[in-house]
């Protein structure tokens, strides 16, 4: 047979066969210097995606104030310059105008204390939720089916909301939870403050009662109707913070804090919710500028010191 390429038999030297590599395994060393690892890259990447997520909710709380501030410059415009109340007694009034009117007829808002329970009293919250025309579905009415529903249609949803839609947002209230609830029986100024059970809901932004309306001088011990024109430094002029109690706050040492008062008996940690990364906490000022404050020692500090009003107008 004639050889060709393709039929020639293949003189070339064989290599003999060799056993396959052995595959070893990883050693107990190998294994603990591995976990090793891990657990320090977790210990540097959890602290920063909670610092980031802690920025993103900073931020979100930020948006939420100057949301707030766009309904106050537009509340203001449309009557007569006037700043949004802090809190409201409106029972007396000739025409009490429908914030926090009973929806439906009869109906009764769902909070626990006789404050809570009004008509026509609240808060700034619910001005400006009636006044931006927010809707949310009503409150579920009790088992019995016999009492009237609660409707928010105009007043900011409130604690009972929130026990049934705790992921509920609301440019009303920030973007984290609280750090703590003081344990009262209703958010101020309804109540002594925030409930334990509350603990669960996104944290309260109060108002300074400088701008309280209410009528009662036993309930309004600061404030009354402000116009625009009496706020000779809007950009210092706190009307907005981060609490740990409700929806109003006193313009006192004993409210906004004063750890370090030189005198015992105004000492206070106060009801101001330092609940940001670096345990700061958010201003709105009367200017729409949000501010970000780390924590004072002494209530004087923060006109003295950081040139911030919050008990005057000048």
């Amino acid at each position: 047979m004639v050889q060709t390429p393709f039929n020639a038999p293949d003189d070339r030297p064989r290599s003999p066969k060799t056993p396959a590599a052995r595959r070893r395994g990883m050693t107990v060393v190998e294994i603990v210097a591995v976990v090793g690892i891990i657990i320090l890259l977790m210990g540097i990447l959890l602290p920063a995606l909670g610092i980031a997520s802690g920025n993103a909710r900073w931020a979100k709380s930020q948006s939420n104030m100057r949301q707030v501030y766009q309904l106050m410059q537009e509340y203001s415009t449309d009557n007569r310059e006037i700043i949004c109340p802090a809190a409201f007694d409106y029972r007396n009034s000739g025409y009490p105008g429908k914030v926090r009117s009973a929806q439906p007829a009869g109906a009764v808002p769902p909070l626990n204390t006789p404050l809570g329970q009004r008509l026509n009293y609240g808060t700034w919250t619910d001005i400006l939720w009636t006044y931006g025309d927010f809707s949310v579905p009503k409150l579920g009415g009790d088992s019995s089916g016999t009492d009237p529903v609660w409707n928010y249609r105009y007043d900011s949803p409130d604690r009972p909301y929130y026990e049934t839609n705790e992921s509920y947002d609301s440019i009303f209230r920030a973007a984290l939870k609280p750090t703590m609830t003081p344990g009262g029986d209703e958010a101020t100024p309804y109540g002594t403050g925030a409930r334990p059970s509350e603990a669960a809901h996104n944290g309260y932004f109060a108002a300074n009662l400088l701008f309280d309306t209410r009528t009662d001088s036993a309930e309004n011990l600061y404030g009354e109707w402000r116009n625009n024109s009496e706020v000779k430094r809007p950009a210092n002029t706190v009307y907005l913070i981060d609490s740990n109690y409700g929806e109003t706050i006193e313009p006192t040492a004993l409210a906004f804090g004063s750890p370090d008062d030189i005198d015992p008996g105004m000492q206070s940690e106060g009801q101001v919710d330092f609940r940001y990364p670096g345990e700061t906490t958010l201003m709105l000022f009367l200017d729409g500028h949000v501010g970000t404050e780390g924590r004072w020692e002494q209530f004087s500090d923060l006109r003295e010191i950081r040139n911030i009003l919050v008990d005057s107008l000048r």
